[in-house]
């Protein structure tokens, strides 16, 4: 899958595509999987300083660049309950006597 950088996409603007880089967003196929997630357009809108409608109207850009089994890819939620967040929990110490 070949990736389509933000600013080859309609309707987002060179501060749009910087905004995003700046979360180390940018390409539509990204924004597409984030748009997918629980929260991802509420985070892109406080990314971008825009309201949830205009997140909206970038994602639908976005996916109108991308191919149909591109989209449904990106879509599609992944399990993730078996991943941990990256940090073990602490040895048990012995106590102190």
């Amino acid at each position: 899958m070949a990736d389509t950088p933000l600013d080859r996409v309609p309707g987002w603007s060179p501060e749009h595509v910087a905004r995003m880089r700046d979360a180390w967003i940018m390409t539509a196929e990204q924004v597409i999987a984030l748009g997918s997630t629980d929260g991802g357009l509420r985070s892109m809108s406080e990314q971008l300083r825009v309201p949830v409608s205009e997140v909206e109207r970038l994602v639908a850009g976005a996916r109108a660049e991308l191919s149909h089994e591109t989209r449904a890819e990106l879509e599609t939620p992944v399990d993730t309950s078996q991943y941990g967040l990256g940090a073990a929990r602490p040895a048990r110490q012995p106590r102190d006597r």
